[in-house]
């Protein structure tokens, strides 16, 4: 029964990603219910896990059910999501919606009880896994808000400083996007973080001398000591807290 579930997942992500041309989800989210590329796209998915259904040889009331519900399902999250701002969250939340009724589907297919499912849960909350998803959630959140505030007394000054340059014209162009260095810091952290567990820890010098390359050349173009101090400054903060939490993660982890 393993292999229905992976098929399923096949034919979600083949449905979703490579058989819905984008002039599709572009009628979708302009007609709505009334959209034919939200037909054609509901058609394809029924196809597919009707094909699968075929494969894994499930008899026809099992086929009927899985064919019925997940695509159904499917098609009333596309119309939800339909309504929606086309951003992460909510992309996020249609593809999950989408999978966790795949896996509901296949668990009464397969016949899981409850107590199975609840047994299956606690395998997953294990020690080992509770400090792996300690260790990437201090990372980000808790870790930019430490970094933030360890350096929120230049940040105060980088930003007197920018004020007085306020009509320059390369001001404006130089502001960079809002919250991509937030975003930028996570995803270092919890790369680093991740080298640290697989032991790779020259991975963790290609990441830096990456962002040293991008960054040389803005930090040469402004020719500011102050901001090349300050991006440094965050940058071996940054890695520093990553290393922390990577390396006591990891000595907690080899404990059990």
């Amino acid at each position: 029964m393993t292999e229905l579930l992976i098929l399923l997942l096949v034919a979600h992500f083949i449905g979703d990603f490579y058989a819905q041309p984008l002039s599709w989800v572009n009628c979708r989210n302009k007609n709505h219910y009334k959209s034919k590329g939200l037909a054609l796209h509901f058609l394809v998915h029924t196809l597919l896990y009707f094909i699968v259904t075929i494969i894994t040889a499930l008899p026809i009331l099992q086929a009927l059910t899985v064919v019925v519900i997940i695509s159904t399902s499917h098609l009333i999250t596309d119309l939800w999501k339909s309504y929606r701002k086309n951003i992460l969250v909510y992309f996020l939340i249609d593809q999950l919606i989408h999978i966790i009724i795949i896996c509901a589907v296949w668990a009464y297919v397969a016949g899981f009880s409850i107590n199975q499912a609840l047994l299956f849960g606690q395998s997953l909350l294990t020690t080992k896994n509770l400090i792996i998803a300690s260790a990437y959630l201090l990372v980000c959140k808790p870790a930019s808000i430490l970094i933030s505030i360890a350096l929120k007394k230049h940040t105060d000054d980088l930003s007197t400083t920018n004020n007085d340059d306020i009509n320059k014209p390369s001001s404006a162009k130089n502001s960079g996007l809002i919250s991509a260095g937030a975003w930028i810091g996570y995803i270092e952290r919890c790369l680093a973080v991740s080298f640290i567990f697989m032991g790779q820890f020259a991975g963790i010098g290609f990441l830096v001398a990456t962002k040293t390359i991008f960054r040389f050349g803005d930090l040469t173009k402004n020719k500011d000591m102050k901001l090349t101090e300050y991006m440094m400054l965050g940058t071996l903060i940054s890695y520093a807290i990553a290393l922390f939490v990577g390396w006591h993660a990891l000595n907690f982890y080899q404990m059990f």
